[in-house]
């Protein structure tokens, strides 16, 4: 057989093997595939936790072998998912909890059709990252840089609360984390200046603005600045309606009358059929601690001024059936709505990024105050509105 021929042969199946190699994994239209080998993944399983159609909480486990994994699960529009890995070494135990840290999950977004690829490696953090799509290569790029920051402070957090505040590290401790977190949120937010047309950089902005740690004059600067090519992805369209919620909720401005069904009750609630009473509205969940100490004081308030206040609760990531169980012993029997998706997603059209959040609204719908966190201020207001 002449040389040249095999030759000939010999690059043809290099050809055809380099081709068979990099084929893409076929992924159903309605599905995302995710998989990796990763270092020191020394467990059996990572977790999935999410909610379903119906609200449910969900669990998927994600088997390991030799730190290998393949995870393959429907979805019906591009999300942000985390993956928990189960190695001991990643969790930050603090007494007898733990701190959820961003740089001890798996992080990725998922579209339909994508196949997701991690690298990397797991220490005492993930430092392991996706790629396979543009989306997952641009968070790769930032999530590298900040998550050994974000390890770094968390394990000087632990640190520090084993020592007292009259003890000299404890300051220099603290500094450091201080430190460390602006560090994070000034990457983050040049991150998502410099990617304008890139969907990691709507999620971050995103999550910036739920976290609180961006002001609403930049937010809004900056989704400014986001591309066109963005406006059909559903984070990009989620600050769209937190940065609507910010100008609508500005104090003095009156809340746009609106009407739902996604009620705990199941009736429909029209807004305006609140006109002519002082409001308090309340974003609440059964999770939150704060929320759930304040509301024997709503109670109190909504009875002893039954006459002049309304209180409307708005709850968020609980089921009907979580607030059936806290709410009927207790008798907390004003309106609760259940914040949903598109219009009846409350928490956005009233850009609620911190739980509780009250709002005082007077008897014509506008707004008269805002209060985050510890509401304890929100109950002298009523007084000195309503005695």
């Amino acid at each position: 057989m002449p040389k040249n021929f095999i030759k000939l042969i010999t690059i043809c199946f290099a050809v055809a093997l380099f081709q068979l190699c990099k084929e893409d994994v076929k992924i159903p239209a309605d599905s995302f595939m995710v998989s990796g080998t990763i270092k020191g993944l020394d467990t059996d399983y990572m977790s999935r936790s999410y909610r379903d159609a119906e609200g449910n909480r969900v669990s998927d486990s994600i088997f390991v072998e030799n730190g290998s994994f393949s995870y393959t699960a429907k979805i019906d529009d591009t999300e942000h998912i985390i993956f928990w890995p189960n190695v001991e070494r990643t969790i930050k135990r603090s007494g007898r909890g733990y701190y959820p840290a961003k740089s001890s999950q798996f992080a990725f977004l998922a579209s339909p059709g994508n196949h997701i690829v991690f690298n990397g490696e797991v220490t005492d953090f993930i430092n392991a990252y996706p790629s396979g799509t543009k989306a997952n290569e641009d968070l790769a790029r930032i999530n590298s840089k900040i998550f050994p920051l974000m390890n770094t402070s968390v394990n000087l957090l632990l640190e520090k609360n084993k020592l007292k505040e009259d003890d000299p590290q404890f300051k220099v401790l603290e500094d450091s984390i201080k430190n460390l977190d602006k560090e994070v949120i000034k990457l983050k937010k040049i991150f998502v200046m410099e990617n304008p047309k890139s969907e990691a950089a709507a999620w971050y902005l995103s999550d910036m603005m739920l976290r609180s740690q961006i002001t609403n004059d930049e937010a809004i600067t900056t989704f400014n600045s986001l591309g066109d090519n963005l406006k059909d992805f559903p984070f990009y369209r989620a600050v769209a309606k937190r940065v609507a919620g910010i100008e609508a909720t500005l104090i003095g401005k009156t809340i746009e009358n609106f009407i739902t069904n996604h009620t705990y009750s199941g009736d429909s609630f029209e807004f305006n059929s609140l006109r002519g009473k002082y409001v308090l509205i309340d974003f609440w969940g059964t999770w939150c601690g704060p929320c759930i100490a304040e509301m024997p004081k709503v109670k109190a308030y909504q009875e002893k001024y039954k006459d002049k206040l309304a209180v409307l609760g708005v709850n968020q990531g609980d089921t009907k059936e979580q607030v059936e169980k806290f709410i009927t012993p207790n008798n907390y029997t004003w309106t609760h709505l259940m914040n949903g998706k598109g219009n009846d997603d409350f928490v956005l059209k009233f850009n609620v990024a911190g739980f509780p959040t009250k709002f005082i609204i007077d008897p014509e719908g506008k707004i008269l105050h805002r209060f985050v966190g510890d509401s304890e201020e929100s109950f002298a207001v009523l007084d000195g509105l309503l005695e």
